[in-house]
């Protein structure tokens, strides 16, 4: 990314390759292939506004859930292996036998 000019404080006019678009985006919104403008009548051209502040959010998003999918992944590992310390004390039930009945 390069950024080209500035037109006031907040707004910048930069150059961006479609890879630093998608990744700034966090999915595959250029050109490439299951991108959301791959159709002909909805390609990127000038004028395209992206909001990549969303894009930050979940991924602030996503970092700040980290620790709580962390705690969970530990806490059903936990449980996964008390089911492996009981599973010996978990008595199958033994077969029938055939009783023949003689009238």
């Amino acid at each position: 990314m390069k950024i080209i000019a500035k037109s006031n404080p907040n707004t910048f006019l930069a150059e961006l390759t479609i890879q630093e678009i998608d990744l700034l985006a966090g999915k595959n919104i250029g050109e490439g292939i299951g991108g959301y403008y791959r159709n002909e009548d909805r390609k990127i051209s000038t004028g395209t506004t992206f909001d990549i502040i969303k894009a930050f959010a979940q991924i602030h998003r996503n970092d700040a859930r980290k620790n709580e999918i962390v705690m969970v992944r530990k806490t059903l590992d936990g449980i996964i292996n008390s089911l492996d310390i009981i599973e010996p004390y978990i008595e199958e039930p033994s077969p029938e036998e055939k009783i023949e009945v003689v009238i």
